[in-house]
């Protein structure tokens, strides 16, 4: 009985583990062992959207970035996959080394228009392709950015302009129209302690958990 209830919460704790780490964001390597030196693909995973502060409405991610420290990776400005219907961009850190290096680089994607933002009751992925340089454990600051969008109708209404050649000036009709405006809202996995709690700010605009993390392993003798 003992052994049997000590085997059903080692599989609690095994199943809580995984639902935690889905829930959030996470790395796939597709079975590849991450090895120094050797060029391989890190796919970081995004488990959902933003919640709204209303703690009800679902908002998609609109832009997802990941700070890559030099240590992982020194010169990543090829190594964003290219997903369709978002904008890769490497920016490098302010902060330099000794020798005059970025410590960071930060990739971003950036959705071209709303309707590319990622469902926000499903995941997607982020790869990141490169020769990694340091063995050990990396940890990968990530942002997900989601757009809360709020349409407010314009009414129709008559408008005087000028016109450019005579200077005259005149009355047009302008219809009604509705105007979108948005609130941002962040995910902020930033965290380097994979046991922390996910805590949500007082404004309900901004949650912040867990950073990713890749382990890279020294290449076999």
């Amino acid at each position: 009985m003992k052994k049997l209830i000590a085997l059903s919460a080692a599989i609690l704790m095994s199943v809580t583990s995984i639902s935690s780490a889905h829930a959030h964001a996470g790395v796939d390597t597709r079975g590849v062992t991450p090895t120094k030196g050797v060029s391989s693909v890190i796919l970081l995973r995004i488990g959902h959207g933003c919640t709204a502060p209303d703690g009800v409405t679902k908002v998609g991610t609109h832009a997802l970035s990941i700070v890559i420290p030099s240590e992982l990776l020194a010169a990543p400005a090829s190594a964003a996959m290219q997903i369709p219907g978002f904008t890769a961009v490497v920016t490098p850190s302010a902060l330099v080394d000794a020798a005059g290096k970025p410590i960071s680089n930060t990739i971003t994607w950036t959705a071209k228009s709303e309707i590319f933002d990622v469902n926000p009751v499903g995941f997607a992925e982020f790869g990141i392709r490169g020769a990694w340089v340091t063995a050990g454990k990396h940890w990968l600051d990530t942002t997900q950015i989601c757009r809360l969008a709020t349409d407010t109708p314009v009414a129709a209404r008559i408008k005087t302009v000028t016109d450019p050649k005579t200077k005259t000036k005149m009355k047009v009709w302008v219809p009604a129209t509705t105007k979108t405006t948005y609130q941002e809202l962040k995910l902020l996995w930033t965290v380097h302690d994979s046991a922390a709690p996910s805590v949500l700010s007082a404004d309900k605009t901004t949650e912040t958990g867990p950073a990713p993390t890749v382990t890279i392993v020294a290449p076999a003798a």
